[in-house]
């Protein structure tokens, strides 16, 4: 089956923007689709409710409140995943506003 091709089993991903929109959307996605996930956003009440999501496909869930328009939140966001889960596989940002403030 062609969705066979695009399993992420025992994959990590880091997903910033996902508390709500795209971003829930895609850190979903790739819980399904057997990744365990990095959620980031700056809201913990809507990070708590992906992270739900999350573990109801089976997969783990680790929650990161950030906001990524300070670079040392960055940092925070990777050591947190390696810290999580031993490693980093994926990496999506869905936010342009962290750009868009120093470009």
């Amino acid at each position: 089956m062609i969705l066979d091709r695009f399993r992420l089993d025992d994959r990590v991903a880091v997903v910033t923007g996902a508390g709500r929109g795209l971003g829930a959307a895609m850190a979903l996605a790739f819980a399904e689709a057997g990744a365990d996930v990095v959620i980031a956003a700056r809201t913990q009440s809507q990070l708590d409710e992906m992270a739900e999501q999350i573990r109801a496909t089976g997969r783990r869930a680790h929650v990161v409140v950030a906001d990524l328009a300070h670079p040392e939140e960055t940092a925070k966001l990777a050591a947190g995943a390696i810290e999580a889960f031993g490693k980093l596989d994926i990496v999506v940002t869905t936010s342009a506003a962290p750009c868009l403030r120093r470009c």
